[in-house]
């Protein structure tokens, strides 16, 4: 109920209506009570009212709900609310398939001609669950993009045909359902399946094994056509165009196989990735449980771009599937170009091919989701790679890879029978090495996800969907561009000043404590950076209207502190001043620089001595003054200095107000020709006017500032003891003020 008003309590919200239900729940009822996952047997669900204070106070995002329109339907929020649905099922049958129909070469001509021998020659790759689930608790339907902290990705018609080797550039895939599936059979495939294993238009991949696994040894032209048909449909139905069962494939793809010489007209590549963006749009709402379609796409993209999650390659070899078990099995390196078989010269293998090897996963303990959570909230520019495929690479893919480069960048509509879903480049121009603007405003239709083929058994998709098709044979015609981009984007680029307020930029809860070794540090992190640049802003404008030495003295130290945390964990990019537009702009490869933070007051300094014997044994310390005027050299001061003493920032101590010395009368630095010698203790101090000289760091120019100022202060006026005396800490202070033997 506290939760529901505070929500009530925002001002968008004009009104709540609130119901309950006075019947009660029937406890014997088992079909209400859903089975835990092995993430809730991790995490407690009680949340207790100081957990709750902390997660509204780091506040996951959007700030800004004009894009992500459907967050209070998405996966993320349930997770943020400590009601982790788990692990999603990822339902893939291509191990089955290849471990029990292997291709023969009499039909491997036929699979080359149709396109599909790279999605053949991957072969079997382990689907990472946890993996995927994570990628998926990041995808947003609005959008068709996956929302990283370091930006806007997606997979593209890029990765399709660079990774599997797929066409993109051809007609939608698309035709009337409206047959007799049986029939069709007996025509294309030359066999009719029974009723028990045939249920409208899927048919089960089992009884495509089992009677089309070898073809006879006398087959002629047209046998070995159906036996061709058949082991491609096995592709589709296992690693392609996967449904929920796991154990089916649609036979509304085989009309299209009828004749091979026009297979290759269509475009596979853009039907299977609208496939993969309606299983992501669907697998991301709360509830769901399974997700299904070209898995394998999406791995291999996420390997290539994120080192999240990318396994390592293990040193031993396995079994090309290039031949079959009793046939020439010396061939088990690689594809290259000029390689033949049986007196055929093979295409190249695409470039999802490197990833057929066995893997080692080394760095993901127990492939757990929250670890995968946790380090993608946590995640890094130099832990994204928005451009994989550099052109040497490319240069080696076979043709079908790259030649449809112009279509890359389209933005329209992928088809597939009933599926629609929107393309994207614009919102990833990153991945194409071109600058990323604030896009436009962009409608995905999610109102198509409802169209599907339940109940539509018998429609014409082509006639129905003749609209969209016509925008995807424009495709050429609508082409995402941009201004070449050489250099990471800056921190407060526009775009990610405008991207950190639309996306949801959290989804390990801060509240989430498993018993397991895996313990989320994301939002620990994100809290710390948080608070301390808050902290650290609020000081840098408070300092310029301060008065009082003391309160200037304290909010100085605090400030030092919040710089030295943030540069040990290395987020100093929050405190970078936001550049001008002009300044974001920079030639390729040069680094921007963060400019110093400035003082309209540098505070007196502030030691700690140890009474007579400071001084001695003491190592010199080069200063720099801040309040020189420009147009004269700085003052550099070598001050002795204890190495027993430390860093002056882990304990601070801030003198009462009237203890402080003050000058009697305000005398205004003078630019100092000759260098002086200062003696004290019978040690002698030089300052000396030398060449201004860059601090190291931001913390040693704030000290720099600090400390040099003061000194001119006191030297000026004779004061040197009294600072002298501000060594100590206020409780061992004497109770008399020292003075310096000589001046």
């Amino acid at each position: 109920m506290d939760i529901m008003f505070d929500v009530v309590r925002q001002p968008t919200t004009n009104c709540m209506e609130l119901y309950l239900e006075r019947e009660p729940v029937c406890s014997d009822n088992q079909s209400n009570v859903r089975a835990l996952t092995p993430i809730d047997q991790q995490i407690p669900r009680e949340m207790t009212t100081q957990d709750m204070q902390v997660d509204s106070f780091l506040d996951p995002g959007p700030t800004d709900n004009t894009v992500l329109v459907l967050q209070n339907q998405h996966r993320s929020e349930a997770i943020w609310a400590g009601e982790d649905p788990g692990v999603l099922t990822c339902r893939q049958r291509l191990a089955t398939m290849m471990r029990e129909w292997q291709l023969d070469h009499r039909i491997r001509r036929f699979v080359i001609q149709s396109g599909f021998y790279g999605i053949y020659r991957i072969g079997f790759i382990q689907i990472d669950w946890p993996l995927i689930t994570a990628l998926v608790e990041r995808w947003r339907q609005e959008t068709h993009t996956f929302h990283f902290v370091v930006g806007e990705s997606t997979v593209t018609l890029q990765d399709v045909a660079v990774l599997l080797g797929l066409q993109v550039h051809g007609h939608a895939v698309s035709g009337n359902s409206d047959l007799q599936w049986d029939d069709l059979c007996e025509e294309l495939l030359g066999l009719r399946p029974d009723r028990n294993v045939l249920h409208g238009s899927a048919l089960k991949l089992s009884w495509l094994r089992a009677n089309f696994q070898r073809p006879p040894q006398d087959a002629d032209e047209s046998t070995l056509q159906c036996y061709a048909r058949a082991y491609i449909l096995g592709l589709m139905g296992g690693v392609l165009f996967t449904d929920k069962s796991g154990a089916d494939v649609q036979l509304i793809f085989l009309p299209l196989l009828r004749d091979f010489s026009h297979v290759k007209q269509f475009s596979w590549g853009s039907a299977a990735l609208a496939h993969l963006y309606r299983e992501l749009c669907r697998a991301s709402k709360m509830g769901a449980s399974e997700i299904a379609g070209p898995l394998i796409l999406l791995q291999l993209w996420a390997w290539e771009r994120m080192c999240i999650g990318r396994p390592e390659k293990f040193g031993a070899r396995m079994q090309d599937p290039i031949v079959p078990d009793d046939e020439d099995t010396s061939n088990i390196a690689p594809v290259v170009d000029g390689t033949t078989i049986d007196g055929e010269q093979q295409p190249v293998d695409p470039l999802g091919c490197k990833w057929r090897f066995p893997v080692i996963r080394r760095d993901n303990p127990q492939r757990a989701l929250i670890f995968y959570r946790d380090q993608l909230d946590q995640q890094t520019d130099e832990q994204m790679t928005w451009q994989p495929y550099t052109s040497e690479r490319i240069a080696s893919l076979p043709d079908i890879c790259i030649r449809d480069q112009h279509v890359w960048q389209t933005i329209a509509p992928l088809v597939c029978f009933d599926i629609v879903e929107w393309h994207q480049p614009d919102r990833v121009l990153r991945q194409f090495g071109l600058h990323q603007a604030i896009p436009v405003h962009c409608d995905t239709e999610v109102k198509l996800h409802a169209i599907d083929r339940r109940g539509r058994h018998h429609y014409d998709w082509q006639a129905y969907h003749g609209r969209y098709i016509q925008l995807w044979e424009a495709r050429e015609e609508n082409i995402a561009t941009g201004e070449p981009e050489g250099h990471t984007m800056h921190y407060h680029d526009p775009y990610m000043e405008w991207y950190r307020s639309i996306t949801r930029r959290l989804i390990t809860p801060l509240t989430q404590r498993p018993h397991m070794r895996i313990q989320p540090s994301s939002g620990m992190t994100h809290l710390l950076v948080q608070s301390l640049t808050t902290i650290h802003s609020q000081c840098t404008t408070t300092l310029g209207a301060l008065t009082s030495q003391s309160a200037t003295r304290a909010l100085t130290d605090i400030q030092i502190m919040c710089t030295r945390v943030l540069e040990m964990i290395g987020e100093t990019r929050h405190l970078e001043a936001k550049p001008s537009p002009a300044k974001l702009i920079h030639e390729e490869g040069e680094p921007l620089q963060a400019p110093l933070p400035s003082l309209d007051k540098a505070p007196s300094f502030r030691g700690r001595g140890r009474g007579k014997q400071r001084g001695k044994g003491r190592r010199m310390q080069s200063l720099r003054s801040a309040s020189s005027p420009r147009s004269s050299p700085p003052l550099v001061v070598l001050l002795p200095t204890d190495p027993q003493r430390g860093n002056d920032l882990e304990e601070p101590a801030y003198p009462d107000k009237e203890e402080i010395a003050t000058p009697a009368e305000s005398v205004p630095n003078q630019p100092v020709a000759e260098p002086m010698h200062i003696l004290e203790d019978e040690k002698e101090v030089e300052v000396a006017a030398t060449p201004p000289t860059e601090p190291m760091d931001m913390l040693e120019s704030i000290k720099e500032m600090e400390t040099t100022q003061t000194l001119l202060q006191e030297t000026s006026k004779g004061g040197l003891s009294e600072l002298a005396e501000l060594e100590l800490p206020y409780e061992d202070r004497p109770k008399k003020k020292k003075k310096l033997r000589n001046l």
